[in-house]
């Protein structure tokens, strides 16, 4: 096997020199596009780097902080940059000690051994029951400072570990990957910028504690922290942890340099408008090569600025150390080839790690079929499903279905890898995107790579069968439902958004439950209906690892139940504004179906709607309209509502309360309530907003919005419709997977 791997990575080498030529290899490669921030990490040792623009210095445009680099070069602390979130919080506060956005003041000295030891036992018990929340809450309160400076550094790699993305953002990740940041403004929840600059911001605290104390990071903490990096797709903080790593004289192992690499590959992936451009086309080449491109193209660049030129850079400066890549580290070199359009360079790398040659598949003559290298199962590079979710992503956002399903074919057969949800998901959100139809100058080039509306059910029937029975999530019936709606077919589309509405059932009943558990802990069920419960309340009870537990499993669950009412509200809009359902001059939708739909969906619709007849233009005005947080102006949970034709029956969740109005509740029956403890400020942020009366200022419209309801005059009838029903649809915003469609 070793005379194999000196093969390999011989062969390897030759490859990735034969692609690129590069220089050598820069501290940080990706500030190059940021003036201010190579300034700042090239400043002499003592110097204090002002951001002047603070949104110069993040690597996400809309946030309202700034890194900031110290280096004291008495005692060597070279990583105290400091991550603000809290546009009241200055980067002086923090670096000082000051006020924490958890509310906490500075802790007065300890005036007592006593005090001393009873404080440390504290501490330790809250390190100790391990609970991610607990624990982070206690490495920021001013009062332990000095325990967070004096721990062990065994003992601090293992609580600075617990300190996990797959726990503060992964879920968060996977939950808004499908909302409009639109969306999530006007229901007033915070956006996943807001949560990831969060996280940032109080690691980077923790560190700058730690290292006020005089102790150094070690190979441990840095490789938590371009983890860290990795996991919010922030290439300038990557490259920050990257620069001080060398400063500090710590030598990366393999999984940093994998983290390095992804943090490139996926930088700002995950939020704003630049989720939905992860297809490659000539037109996102064009934006994404310009030196200062425009909001929704600022992430990984193409051309001169090539993502694939840093990554491949990295990764010849790893090879050239003696480490060996592992099926992660090829896994980015595949996705950095993707972000550029690198096809070849996608194949390449199959071909060398694993020999599978994407080209000979196409050929279908099993006789000349290569045959996969055989790596044991404890080899680094005996691939695993990551692997097939790369490919999908790569060949998927490449716009070659065909070739994806080829190569995952091959491997999860000469692997024996049953492919999981994941993977097919993954597949089936970029086939949509390649299904859907182009317009504009650009349309035929945008179109490579299409597929057929049948391709896209076939692949559906496929997943949904044996062997692999994956269950339709939301975004998927949305998928659906929105073919159906090009096609005019009326009962697949209702079948979808009855599907979906199915789903929205489950994860709310899941949300009453969570719920319910946390009443136990406020004073009993529907305590927010008897404010003298709260007295009996044990205060220890909410300082416990079960219910921080509790909180964030709710959390979790509030969010997705918000997700998925999204969608619905954005199903029953799709399926008013279609006007020929039943075809041109059936006069049945908008004498006999549409009746029934605008009652069995009114509670996803405001008051306020408009639609279009024969006859002209109909308006119905109500207190809500579309914009607004909330479309229904009651506080119940929205529900599909009995009709003659659908056989539905209301049951007792048609009138339960939603959450957040029992939470208001709460909150206004118990003022004293100490929202300083993080589970509880958890639990009710943003409540009183969500709540809060709508406003003609709380109405924000989208494009789409502003085109789907601009008056036209009745004279212009139906054929002004027609028109009209065409341009809402192309300007409606994206749906799951639908990542590259909404701006061409």
């Amino acid at each position: 096997m070793s005379n194999f791997y000196i093969l390999w990575r011989v062969s390897m080498r030759g490859l990735v020199r034969a692609s690129e030529r590069f220089s050598s290899h820069l501290v940080a490669p990706s500030c190059g596009r940021n003036r201010s921030t190579q300034f700042a990490l090239c400043a002499g040792p003592t110097q204090l780097i002002p951001a002047r623009n603070p949104t110069q210095w993040r690597s996400f445009t809309s946030s309202n902080y700034s890194w900031n680099v110290i280096n004291e070069p008495h005692n060597g602390l070279r990583f105290t940059e400091s991550r603000v979130s809290n546009p009241r919080l200055s980067t002086t506060d923090v670096l000082e000690g000051g006020h924490h956005e958890y509310g906490h003041q500075a802790a007065a000295p300890v005036q007592s051994i006593e005090d001393a030891e009873a404080l440390k036992a504290t501490f330790y018990a809250i390190i100790q029951d391990g609970q991610p929340d607990q624990v982070m809450n206690a490495l920021l309160d001013p009062q332990f400072e000095h325990l967070v400076g004096s721990m062990p550094q065994t003992v601090f790699v293992e609580v600075f570990h617990l300190l996990s993305p797959a726990y503060f953002v992964v879920p968060y990740r996977e939950i808004h990957r499908p909302i409009h940041p639109t969306a999530v403004e006007v229901k007033k929840f915070e956006s996943l910028d807001t949560i990831f600059d969060e996280f940032a911001n109080n690691l980077a605290t923790v560190v700058r504690i730690r290292q006020s104390a005089g102790n150094v990071l070690g190979l441990a903490e840095y490789t938590h922290l371009l983890d860290c990096a990795r996991s919010i797709g922030d290439a300038l903080m990557a490259d920050y942890i990257w620069h001080n790593m060398t400063e500090d004289e710590v030598v990366p192992d393999v999984t940093c340099y994998n983290h390095y690499i992804e943090a490139k590959v996926w930088d700002r992936a995950y939020t704003g408008k630049e989720k939905y451009h992860l297809r490659m086309t000539p037109f996102a080449y064009r934006k994404r090569r310009f030196f200062n491109p425009n909001v929704g193209w600022q992430g990984y660049r193409t051309a001169e600025q090539s993502v694939r030129k840093e990554v491949l850079q990295i990764f010849n400066e790893m090879t050239e150390l003696g480490y060996h890549g592992d099926e992660t580290t090829f896994i980015n070199l595949i996705l950095a080839s993707s972000r550029v359009g690198h096809v070849t360079g996608i194949k390449n790398v199959l071909k060398t790690a694993w020999n599978v040659d994407v080209d000979v598949l196409e050929t279908h003559d099993q006789s000349s079929s290569p045959v996969a290298i055989p790596y044991d199962r404890s080899s680094p590079l005996y691939p695993s499903s990551r692997l097939l979710f790369a490919v999908a992503h790569a060949f998927g956002t490449n716009n070659d279905i065909p070739a994806a399903l080829r190569a995952i074919d091959f491997i999860s057969s000469a692997y024996d890898i049953l492919v999981p949800e994941t993977v097919w998901l993954e597949l089936f959100e970029r086939s949509f995107v390649l299904s859907r139809p182009r317009f504009g100058p650009d349309a035929q080039r945008n179109a490579k790579g299409k597929v057929s509306f049948a391709f896209l059910k076939s692949l559906f029937e496929t997943m949904t069968a044996q062997p692999f029975k994956v269950r339709p999530t939301i975004e998927v019936h949305h998928i659906l439902a929105k073919t159906a709606w090009d096609q005019a077919r009326l009962s697949e589309f209702q079948n979808h958004i009855r599907a979906a509405y199915e789903l929205l059932r489950e994860t709310r009943q899941k949300r009453r439950t969570a719920r319910m558990t946390i009443e136990a802990y406020l004073g009993g069920p529907n305590s927010h209906s008897y404010p003298h419960l709260r007295s009996a309340v044990d205060t220890t009870v909410l300082q416990s690892r079960a219910f921080a537990e509790a909180v964030h499993t709710y959390d979790i669950l509030r969010l997705r139940t918000a997700q998925q009412t999204i969608t619905m509200e954005r199903l029953a809009r799709l399926l008013l504004i279609h006007h020929r359902w039943t075809g041109r001059d059936n006069p049945a939708w908008e004498r006999r179906l549409l009746p029934q739909v605008l009652e069995e969906w009114r509670d996803f619709l405001p008051e306020s709607v408009t639609y279009y007849t024969k006859g002209g233009l109909v308006e119905f005005f109500g207190r809500t309209s579309w914009g607004q947080q909330r479309v229904t102006p009651h506080k119940r949970v929205q529900v599909r509502q009995p009709t003659a034709e659908n056989g539905v029956k209301l049951d007792e969740e048609a009138r339960q309360i939603d959450d957040d109005f029992i939470w208001a509740q709460y909150l206004r029956s118990n003022p004293d309530l100490d929202l300083n403890s993080a589970p509880l400020k958890r639990l009710f942020s943003g409540v009183t907003e969500r709540t809060a009366p709508a406003t003609d200022k709380d109405r924000i419209l989208q494009p789409e919005q502003l085109a789907s309801e601009a008056p036209y005059l009745p004279e212009k009838g139906y054929a002004a419709a027609q028109s009209k029903q065409k341009e809402t649809k192309d300007n409606l915003d994206a749906v799951p997977g639908n990542f590259d469609m909404a701006f061409p």
